[in-house]
């Protein structure tokens, strides 16, 4: 068998990050929260992803009033490469999980984007990963969020609700800790345009395997 790293020997089983591009679709996918065997997705406000997804899916109105998006609907706002210019439905794509689009400004809607950001070397054996997640959402939407009063704002903590502390199978465990991981935290951010959001980074910790 040839090695991986020929004609050059690996001396130390030092750690690498292979597994680690599959954490946004992992993600992504736990946040759709589709139907799996034996599993039935519940429906209820009480729920994180079902607030995160009506919050993103229902821009006008009382979003928490409205009826939780069908599986189909769910897939269809998330960004497809292959279909950049042909979103399959008329609420355009809202979830994309990678770090930059084309402005959204004549469009107005809500947008999840999430990505990997930076990493932390701790030592040869870990380092501490950060995923970026940055809810946005057009100026006139941004009060239009039932009781929240601030639209990006229920998102985030919807997303905090959701993820911190939950272990990702095969990723590991989000946290946010700014001690194990410097990037940790969240604050205000807009495109300088018509749209207005919150940024939450959260970490997660990748060892050698």
């Amino acid at each position: 068998m040839i090695s991986p790293t020929y004609p050059y020997q690996r001396d130390e089983r030092y750690m690498t990050l292979r597994g680690a591009e599959h954490i946004p679709r992992q993600i992504c996918q736990y946040l759709l929260d589709l139907p799996l065997p034996g599993y039935d997705p519940p429906k209820d406000n009480d729920y994180p992803r079902v607030r995160l997804m009506k919050y993103l899916f229902y821009d006008d109105g009382d979003p928490l009033s409205q009826p939780l998006p069908t599986p189909q609907q769910k897939r269809d706002v998330v960004f497809d490469p292959m279909r950049q210019t042909d979103p399959p439905s008329e609420k355009l794509y809202r979830i994309f999980p990678q770090a930059y689009i084309a402005q959204t400004e004549y469009v107005g809607k809500t947008l999840l984007r999430m990505y990997m950001g930076p990493g932390v070397g701790r030592v040869v054996h870990r380092c501490e990963l950060s995923i970026i997640f940055e809810c946005m959402t057009n100026v006139i939407y941004e009060g239009a969020a039932g009781t929240a009063l601030s639209r990006v704002w229920a998102m985030e903590c919807a997303l905090m609700e959701a993820l911190n502390g939950v272990n990702i199978n095969g990723v590991g465990t989000l946290y946010y800790d700014h001690n194990q991981n410097p990037n940790c935290g969240s604050w205000a951010i807009d495109d300088r345009g018509t749209n207005v959001g919150r940024q939450l980074i959260l970490g997660l910790t990748w060892g050698a395997s």
